[in-house]
């Protein structure tokens, strides 16, 4: 469209333009007297005068506060902007790699576009590529680029992209699925991120009238395409909050539009449906996955941040849920501020969003866990004086160190606050849908700033690679199996065939212990149907004994499953006792107490710590046959740098009150003498819960009763807790 010529259909483009704007507010005056003599050419002009500076909050930054933040994120944030520059410059090139912290499916190889870019490009049989491409995330860095560097080039291929993305993809009559610019999640996303872009770049010489009029009419064809999208399906989805934040965004920066304010009615509807529906009563997302957890996270926060500047007050409950989201994060986060990679998740870490989130409620708790300083995405977000109050406010430790998340079945031991201190995660709740894996009675464990035990990561979405459906099963998690079976079966990258499901769990925390306990029903279809359990105790802040359970009438194979973070791992022959081999620094001590009963067996795996991207690591697996009831029990023990004294672990007999040796199927007992304390330890684990005064047991002197018990303290003030 050449404003200087503008033909017959140029002309039914510019009265379909402005017949979408209100040209009846003030500010449009010039604009609606030319549309009115018909003089559509100035009519244009004088729309494009406007948006050159025009004052909707958060659609704009002076020349001085982008000075201001260029300054503080090149001494603050040099990394964060040494990338963005970097990005900035390969997509001038018309060279994609897809590797911002929290990209949804990032990339491991570039691709570059010797001509017109192909918005249908597929590499690798992986569409993921292709919904990455039409998303424009990185146009915000060409933005960023311009704000800090003033280089033309920058806004150029900006402007030069946008208008070909549109001129090459016209939104399609309905909303659909198969098509890879226009599937509605892409669709919301572009709408948050052309928001977030524009604001950098309204005055360059390069956004010309003709692109404005383009713009303008594909950001209505967005909305009114996510208007329509809208099902009862998007209500429990995750796409449902990306779709509704990006039209809320247009909506408010946008109010031009006749239909703005319908639209954002309509988005503020949604997202209260949405987080209402999808955030379970302990503020964790249903979809079970910590980056699905923080991609509606993020959504939500953008809703609350241009809401509040546009004077929008959101519903208090969606406040108080987006609250719970952030709170929950932080206490999922492991001591290195990353997320576990639990379902379809990637290593990330979380402090930009609660930084995010701190700074929007102004939230002490959250500022604890959050960035010393404003991350680099806030600082452009929020602005110089979101900076300063975030540097104003003081930070509070949370109530709890350990915690659990009833509700969706996470739960999380934790020593302390810092990177040095020892935590592990547990998981016994529902799959989560397709997001999910087979990864119930799964665990990671930290301890002393290193990664041991941890889940493998996603991979990659499609199909036509079998590790993607081979990182999903139950085998390639920290949890047991049975007979080589699976608990849940896994169908393909989506679906599954038969969905093992929680049957239970406990969860008591004490500042000297914490205990959790888990079970399903993924081998009650078997024809001798397995009961199975899990126990975990965590004696703060030193160690954990694992206590895994099985019962069933006939012989079979029990396995757990240990796998690693990258780094070589030895087995000992005499006491099966695995011990990873890092070199000054901290390691892990997986010790049988049951070592005779037991076998072990050492295996080279793979880890995906990023979508995309595979890493070696090794896997210990413990089996040993049973019938009745069948235990393996492992003391999980944590080695500081430097550290090579053990603990002395040894089985010792549990008697009942009246004198006679109970079997292993009852209750079986270990002592532990840790090199640190003066007194031992001796935990008793009953395999049936006491139902009795001869379920009384004594054990090296001391009569108890409980299910699970700790004697502690020297020989002369030995002292019992029930623990559960």
């Amino acid at each position: 469209m050449n404003v200087n010529h503008v033909d017959a259909t140029d002309e039914d483009k510019l009265r379909s333009l402005f017949s979408l704007l209100n040209l009846e507010v003030p500010e449009l005056a010039d604009v609606a007297e030319a549309v009115k003599q018909n003089r559509n050419e100035d009519a244009l002009l004088a729309l494009h005068r406007y948006y050159r500076v025009r004052q909707v909050p958060g659609c704009r930054l002076p020349k001085e506060e982008t000075a201001q933040i260029t300054g503080y994120v090149k001494k603050y944030c040099a990394d964060e902007a040494a990338a963005v520059l970097k990005t900035a410059d390969e997509v001038v090139d018309q060279t994609f790699l897809f590797q911002f912290p929290w990209d949804m499916e990032r990339t491991q190889v570039p691709v570059t576009f010797d001509d017109a870019i192909d918005w249908h490009y597929i590499p690798d049989v992986d569409p993921e590529w292709a919904y990455m491409l039409n998303r424009h995330r990185y146009w915000i860095a060409l933005g960023q680029a311009y704000a800090m560097t003033g280089d033309h080039k920058y806004a150029a291929a900006l402007c030069r992209q946008l208008e070909d993305w549109i001129d090459s993809n016209p939104v399609p009559h309905e909303p659909a699925s198969d098509n890879l610019a226009w599937r509605t999640i892409e669709a919301g996303l572009r709408g948050s991120n052309w928001t977030k872009t524009l604001r950098y770049v309204w005055d360059c010489p390069q956004f010309t009238p003709s692109l404005l009029a383009k713009l303008l009419i594909s950001l209505a064809e967005h909305a009114r395409y996510l208007v329509a999208a809208f099902t009862s399906w998007k209500r429990i989805s995750n796409w449902g909050v990306l779709e509704t934040s990006g039209l809320l965004q247009i909506a408010l920066s946008f109010p031009e539009f006749s239909a703005s304010g319908q639209w954002r009615s309509l988005a503020e509807q949604r997202l209260e449906e949405t987080a209402r529906i999808q955030v379970m009563a302990d503020g964790i997302h249903w979809e079970q996955s910590p980056t699905y957890h923080h991609e509606v996270m993020s959504c939500y926060l953008d809703s609350m941040y241009f809401a509040e500047i546009n004077g929008l007050e959101l519903n208090e409950d969606f406040r108080g849920k987006v609250y719970e989201m952030a709170i929950a994060s932080l206490y999922w986060a492991k001591p290195n501020h990353r997320q576990p990679m639990f379902g379809d998740s990637d290593d990330n870490d979380v402090r930009s969003l609660l930084t995010y989130a701190a700074a929007l409620f102004k939230d002490e708790t959250l500022r604890f866990r959050a960035n010393p300083r404003m991350d680099y995405d806030s600082a452009w977000l929020l602005g110089i004086e979101g900076i300063r109050s975030y540097d104003r406010m003081a930070s509070a430790e949370p109530p709890e160190l350990s915690h659990a998340f009833i509700h969706s079945g996470h739960y999380v031991m934790r020593s302390g606050w810092s990177e040095q201190d020892l935590y592990l995660y547990f998981h016994c709740g529902p799959l989560g849908g397709g997001h999910g894996h087979a990864d119930l009675l799964h665990f990671d464990l930290y301890a002393y700033g290193k990664e041991f035990l941890t889940d493998l990561g996603r991979y990659n979405y499609s199909d036509h690679t079998p590790l993607r459906k081979a990182l999903k099963e139950s085998a390639a998690h920290n949890t047991t199996t049975v007979d080589g079976i699976g608990f849940t079966e896994i169908a393909d990258t989506w679906s599954y065939h038969r969905i093992a499901r929680p049957s239970g769990s406990k969860w008591v925390s004490r500042p000297a212990y914490d205990y959790v306990e888990g079970s399903h029903d993924g081998y009650l279809h078997l024809d001798d149907p397995v009961l199975t359990d899990r126990r975990i105790i965590f004696i703060k802040p030193y160690y954990w004994l694992l206590v895994d359970r099985f019962r069933s009438k006939e012989a079979h194979m029990f396995r757990q499953h240990f796998h690693f973070a990258p780094g070589d791992i030895a087995l000992e022959d005499n006491s099966l006792a695995c011990l990873t081999q890092n070199k000054d620094e901290a390691n892990l001590l997986i010790i049988p107490v049951q070592s005779q009963a037991m076998r072990a067996e050492i295996s080279e795996g793979v880890i995906s710590p990023e979508y995309n991207l595979l890493e070696s690591n090794h896997h210990v697996t413990y089996s040993r046959n049973g019938s009745g009831i069948t235990s393996m029990m492992q003391v999980l023990y944590p080695l500081r740098p430097g550290e090579t004294e053990r603990p002395q672990i040894a089985k010792i007999p549990v008697f009942r009150h009246t004198g006679e040796q109970v079997d292993d199927a009852q209750a079986e007992a270990c002592r532990i003498i840790h090199p640190e304390l003066d007194s031992e330890h001796i935990l008793v684990v009953s395999h049936r819960v006491p139902s009795g005064q001869y379920d009384s047991y004594v054990v090296d002197g001391v009569q108890i009763f409980g299910e699970v018990v700790l004697i502690s303290g020297p020989a002369e003030k030995r002292k019992a807790t029930v623990i559960n």
